[in-house]
């Protein structure tokens, strides 16, 4: 009888802490879900998490949940904790009474049959956003890439990049924000960047198998190559009180890709730093800028991580005066690109990241370390981290989004209730 009795507590004590349900047929997997969040209000937040599967061909046989546990990081300690249970086929999950501006985390659970995977891990700050403002759109498959507003505010220079057009050849643009009225500024032309005066641009074109970075001077309306290379130049900013360019050049080869400098008034380059992402990454650099304030660089590459893919975007850099000198702008869990340093406030970065499933906007206060989230885009309209630009005008930020239809839109967000908060 005592043996019969402690076979019976043993069952229940087990019953209670494992779920028997449906099992996983042979030759079948669990399914592992992807989860995103979406701000619903200052203190609210919904997960949502879906398991589609993107295979070439043959697609193994994927079986859904039985039920989902919802878990949560601790804000007093480093572990997480359980908030709640959804049911098979209930795929969302809201979350009430967040404190406003704090990051929270959260992620999902999916069991069946005592077997468990976990969704990937997501960060929110909730806030109440600030309206996102179109400015201007390009249809039908012809992009928007890379727009930098000009030092005062009233232009914004940007590529086209036309549907159907032969190669990756692309044209520089110039957007009136006063009369809304654009002109073309030179074909075959990409990553415009204006002079702290803002009476030139820089910009990389493409030509006879060279990369060739080439000024133009409002003045005259006329461009001068500054520098040409057989290799690929990205992301060209002046530096130094436009006395010089900071940029990135691609050579493919191991050791001999990264930072480069090159002085305008006597043309010599400099190499600065190597950069040398993960093999498999899709791009080498994911965005680079220059701060005049603090003299220094910001740009995005990959770190190994421990992770599915081995590795993730950061964002680094260092001051011109010390490139040996390694600054962590942004090392997360997650992919971190496009930083752009604001011109108004030298402790603000502006930078796209996926931490909440999705790419969007945030901002990086580098001194008080306090973190914005600043967009939260659903659905059909996204941000591409390969043609996207972010750049500062007092308060307000300017950047591209895209869509479904082939549409891009330039769109200005206004920050200033944000960054006094």
């Amino acid at each position: 009888m005592k043996n019969y009795t402690l076979l019976l507590l043993s069952f229940l004590v087990f019953s209670s802490c494992e779920r028997f349900d449906d099992s996983i047929p042979e030759g079948s997997t669990l399914e592992v879900p992807i989860l995103i969040s979406e701000i619903v209000s200052p203190t609210e937040v919904l997960l949502t998490w879906d398991s589609n599967q993107i295979c070439a061909g043959f697609c193994p046989s994927i079986v859904p949940a039985s039920y989902y546990e919802i878990w949560a990081k601790s804000l007093t300690s480093s572990g997480d904790y359980k908030l709640g249970e959804s049911p098979a086929g209930a795929t969302t999950y809201q979350v009430s009474g967040l404190e406003p501006g704090v990051e929270q985390q959260f992620f999902v659970i999916a069991k069946r049959a005592n077997v468990r995977n976990y969704t990937n891990r997501v960060m929110v700050v909730t806030n109440a956003l600030p309206t996102v403002e179109d400015i201007f759109q390009k249809e039908r498959f012809n992009y928007i890439t890379h727009p930098q507003v000009s030092p005062d505010g009233t232009e914004v220079a940007y590529s086209l990049s036309q549907a159907g057009a032969a190669g990756s050849s692309q044209n520089v643009f110039l957007y009136d924000l006063d009369s809304k009225s654009e002109r073309l500024i030179w074909e075959n032309g990409q990553y415009p960047s204006w002079s702290v005066t803002g009476d030139k641009l820089v910009f990389v074109s493409e030509k006879a198998n060279a990369s060739v970075i080439s000024e133009f001077a409002f003045a005259s309306g006329t461009v001068t190559d500054v520098m040409s290379d057989s290799y690929k130049s990205h992301f060209p900013k002046y530096a130094e009180e436009d006395e010089s360019l900071v940029y990135f050049l691609d050579s493919l080869e191991a050791g001999e890709s990264g930072i480069m400098s090159l002085g305008l008034a006597k043309p010599d380059t400099i190499f600065l730093r190597a950069v040398e992402p993960d093999e498999h990454a899709i791009a080498r650099v994911l965005g680079m800028d220059y701060s005049t304030e603090s003299n220094s660089v910001a740009y995005s590459t990959t770190a190994p991580k421990e992770n599915e893919s081995g590795f993730s975007y950061v964002i680094l850099g260092f001051d011109l005066e010390n490139s040996g000198s390694l600054i962590d702008y942004e090392v997360s869990d997650w992919n971190d690109t496009n930083p752009s340093f604001s011109t108004s406030d030298m402790d603000l970065l502006a930078f796209v990241s996926d931490r909440s499933g999705l790419p969007q906007v945030w901002v990086r206060n580098t001194k008080t370390e306090q973190l914005i989230q600043v967009t939260d885009f659903q659905g059909g309209e996204w941000i591409n981290i390969g043609i996207v630009g972010l750049s500062w005008s007092g308060e307000k930020l300017f950047f591209n989004v895209m869509d479904v239809n082939g549409t891009t839109t330039l769109v200005r967000v206004d920050l200033s209730t944000l960054l006094s908060d």
